[in-house]
């Protein structure tokens, strides 16, 4: 008979701002991944609606954690701190995760040691429509492992494994990174660099399934490509200081690969608002990019000045 116990056990991050319907689903599919001994914490990211946050975490979670200022990455550093295990696994609101999917993390940073962090399959739920423009998804079918060259999908904050260990030793997620935040996205990728950068590799193992609501309209879409830009024109920033030919990497990456040549073929293809909304997360890419420059950064964190 096959033996389902988490090795190592694990705790779960799940922040949330003010979309208790979301969170009642994410939080029901990752109560039936967990095994005994795991923990479920979740991080109420200063929601206006607190007291429905606040019940659906106290029916489903082991802790529930307030941060009183919003922030995506603000609310990731206070869950991981606040919970015991040593393997930590996150997750998004807006996400439904397969019931294997904490055995498969669990499994997969238990045979991987050299992999400071572990990505996995993100796909959409079955019966929604494929979307016009993927959000945070990776669907490739065989595993993969990272370093400091590359520069693919390397997966998502939504669905990812890490250590307290790895975490400690680049003292977290960026709190300038990320929704909320001064920089508006890109906070995994940038967490990924700098855990590429003190030698440790990534890993992406499909195993791990989890399932992405692709909820956001047409004008939204536009809005977060806009978003995603800013951030990953301030991971480019950051790069620049710090790893060169990463920096060049990433960029001819976001300006070319998953910019213009997209925006080409977006446009060729009749989808002229979906190629305009590529060319406006170009733009952003810019605009983060001399913002990032002009942020200072202490210890691989941003330090935005204050009024900045």
């Amino acid at each position: 008979m096959r033996c389902f116990r988490l090795v190592p056990p694990v705790s779960v991050v799940v922040a949330s701002r003010d979309r208790p319907e979301q969170l009642a689903r994410c939080l029901a599919s990752v109560r039936a991944a967990l095994r005994d001994g795991d923990e479920l914490v979740v991080v109420d990211s200063a929601s206006v609606r607190r007291d429905e946050v606040a019940a659906v975490a106290h029916r489903y979670a082991d802790r529930l954690v307030r941060a009183e200022r919003p922030g995506v990455n603000r609310a990731r550093n206070l869950g991981w701190r606040a919970s015991r295990h040593d393997v930590v696994l996150f997750t998004d609101d807006d996400v439904v995760v397969d019931a294997g999917w904490a055995q498969a993390f669990a499994d997969a940073t238990e045979r991987h040691p050299e992999a400071g962090f572990v990505t996995g399959r993100i796909d959409v739920p079955p019966g929604q429509p494929f979307p016009r423009r993927e959000i945070a998804l990776k669907r490739e079918q065989e595993p993969q492992v990272f370093d400091r060259r590359s520069v693919v999908n390397l997966g998502h904050g939504a669905s990812m494994a890490t250590r307290r260990e790895v975490l400690d030793r680049v003292d977290g997620w960026d709190e300038a990174m990320g929704a909320g935040g001064h920089f508006r996205s890109a906070p995994e990728v940038d967490l990924f660099d700098r855990i590429l950068a003190t030698g440790w590799t990534g890993r992406y193992e499909p195993s791990a399934l989890a399932f992405h609501e692709q909820w956001r309209d047409m004008d939204e879409i536009v809005q977060l490509d806009f978003n995603y830009g800013m951030g990953n024109g301030a991971r480019i920033a950051k790069l620049v200081r710090s790893d060169r030919h990463r920096a060049r990497l990433v960029a001819a990456n976001a300006f070319w690969h998953w910019g213009i040549a997209i925006a080409l073929t977006q446009w060729r293809n009749g989808d002229r608002r979906l190629a305009k909304a590529t060319i406006y997360r170009v733009a952003a890419n810019a605009i983060g990019l001399m913002r990032g420059l002009a942020t200072p950064v202490e210890a691989g964190h941003y330090r935005p000045r204050r009024g900045g």
